[in-house]
């Protein structure tokens, strides 16, 4: 990968902070809302109270929205023939496309954080140090297939359908993969569904630190790894392909 590529783009999303805005606040604000909500109906004495039980689902989602809006740039730089002229530089097409899912990561790494310290300091919630580990860090390197699903779309799509596949996207994996509401409170086929998608391991990841309040574990965190990494294989192949068949076709 081309540092000086990497740098480039950084600097393009640094200077749109409106995206870093809605990536941050977003997430941060949903999550607040969701609590309200929720602590209208939930049960006294039930652990430690909605707050932290939908920290991992809501630093999720944030992951997940951040990586994906990798796709909007992708699908104009296409659109104007930059892609077509980047392969008249030095730049390989692998260094340009690992330089997009870096991108998609960076930004993704705010909104866990940022999740973090609105439980802790709205809601006063409190966690052993490998909790926060989790439902951070963890959760913020857990993001690489969503930033290679977001650079797919930006292959797939067009300027006038890309908002389109990139929001459907979202809910649907934000849906099915209980980062919205529980699965405990769902139907059990809902339970089934969620298990076919990266979001809801992306979730299982999160709670690896947070045993004694979601029931996370270690070989739960091995289990929701795996999984991560096979989405990210898979995804990769398919950018991969349609990146060689967008080229030949050019």
């Amino acid at each position: 990968m081309n540092a000086g590529y990497l740098k480039l783009e950084l600097r393009r999303i640094l200077r749109e902070p409106g995206t870093l805005l809605f990536v941050i606040g977003f997430p941060a604000g949903f999550y607040l809302l969701e609590v309200i909500i929720f602590q209208a109906d939930w049960p006294e004495g039930a652990g430690d109270g909605p707050a932290a039980y939908l920290m991992p689902g809501m630093a999720a989602w944030g992951v997940l929205i951040s990586g994906m809006l990798v796709g909007s740039r992708v699908v104009n730089e296409r659109q104007v023939g930059w892609q077509r002229q980047l392969r008249l530089t030095p730049l390989s097409s692998t260094g340009y496309l690992l330089g997009k899912v870096a991108v998609g990561m960076v930004v993704a790494v705010p909104p866990p954080f940022a999740i973090a310290l609105v439980a802790a300091v709205v809601f006063g919630v409190r966690l052993e140090p490998a909790g926060w580990v989790s439902v951070t860090l963890l959760m913020s390197l857990g993001g690489l297939p969503f930033a290679i699903l977001g650079l797919l779309i930006g292959q797939l799509g067009t300027r006038e359908n890309v908002q389109q596949m990139t929001i459907i996207g979202m809910l649907v994996l934000a849906i099915f993969g209980g980062l919205f509401i529980p699965l405990d409170t769902l139907p059990t086929w809902f339970t089934y569904i969620s298990y076919v998608t990266p979001s809801y391991w992306l979730s299982e990841l999160g709670k690896a630190g947070m045993t004694d309040i979601v029931g996370g574990s270690v070989q739960n965190a091995i289990l929701a790894a795996g999984m991560l990494v096979a989405w990210t294989v898979a995804l990769s192949l398919a950018v991969v392909w349609r990146y060689r068949h967008d080229s030949a076709r050019t």
